[in-house]
């Protein structure tokens, strides 16, 4: 059983911005590469000081694992030597799933458990299917529908003021217990976590609360939300955010632009919707470069 102290000196020496769901792949891989040769440099290096080469390595090897584990590398400035090093295409096969249309990320084995249900290809057409979303001919665009807007707003203000609202209807969404759901805020990402598993995981809590109030308006205005695959829903979840125009975490106003998001050792090009007034991320949405329009 860990101790207080030895608790808190862990503590002090994790690095949560590179570890657990922000661990970076090609760091890592590159990390244990070193580790491993370190540990064979020093059993060499023991037989010159007559001591076990076998014993030393396991040591080194052992102590280099655990810095990996608490701080993510082993030696400061691996995600330099990973961009300049590696080919970008081998970067992009470590990746992580990549996510759908808002940023958004629900954990793969609960993707797959729902798969079950009716598969959908546009979004954005069952969004226009069931009402929520509607053609605005004054401006030739699409809008969503005042009924359902004034709904959603409501609930977000509920699930704003009201954590475990909103943690009730993501329970509800991924089958988890709504007590045993925790919110974690990093830089940059908002996660969900039920009994030490990972959930989920938005760009900002502005993004998990518009998702949470949307899933508990979506099923009175769509028959077939309960047979929709999670997988599915998701995606209508992050293609409905597309269309706020207020942030609902202040009520600012919501701009698109573009922008470069750096990964540990990789950047990609993406469409953001960002709340002007707190600067909450709404939306990511990845891009080809060659579509960008020049400056």
């Amino acid at each position: 059983m860990k101790t207080s102290s030895e608790t808190g000196v862990l503590s002090r020496l994790r690095r949560p911005e590179y570890t657990g769901d922000n661990r970076c792949t090609p760091c890592t891989i590159l990390n244990l590469g070193i580790a491993i040769i370190l540990a064979i440099v020093a059993g060499y290096a023991a037989l010159t000081i007559e001591l076990s080469p076998i014993a030393v390595g396991v040591v080194t090897l052992s102590v280099s694992l655990l810095a990996i584990y608490l701080r993510g590398y082993l030696i400061p400035g691996t995600p330099t030597i990973t961009k300049r090093y590696f080919p970008d295409r081998v970067l992009a096969w470590f990746e992580k799933t990549p996510e759908p249309v808002g940023g958004e990320h629900v954990d793969p084995e609960r993707m797959a458990g729902g798969d079950a249900g009716l598969e959908t290809d546009n979004p954005e057409a069952v969004l226009l299917d069931i009402g929520v979303v509607v053609d605005d001919p004054a401006n030739e665009d699409l809008i969503l529908d005042p009924e359902f807007e004034r709904a959603w707003e409501g609930t977000v203000r509920d699930h704003w003021r009201e954590e475990q609202s909103a943690k009730r209807s993501l329970g509800t969404f991924v089958n988890a217990e709504p007590d045993a759901i925790e919110f974690d805020a990093h830089a940059g990402s908002f996660l969900a976590w039920a009994d030490d598993a990972y959930l989920a995981s938005w760009p900002s809590r502005a993004a998990c609360v518009a998702d949470t109030a949307a899933a508990t308006e979506l099923p009175a205005w769509d028959p077939d939300w309960d047979r929709r695959s999670l997988a599915s829903r998701a995606e209508i979840l992050g293609a409905l955010r597309l269309f706020l125009e207020r942030c609902p975490a202040c009520g600012g106003a919501v701009v698109l632009s573009q922008d470069v998001v750096e990964s540990c050792c990789r950047s990609r090009d993406v469409v953001t919707a960002t709340c002007q007034s707190c600067d909450s991320r709404l939306f990511e949405l990845d891009v080809d470069p060659s579509n960008l329009p020049e400056e």
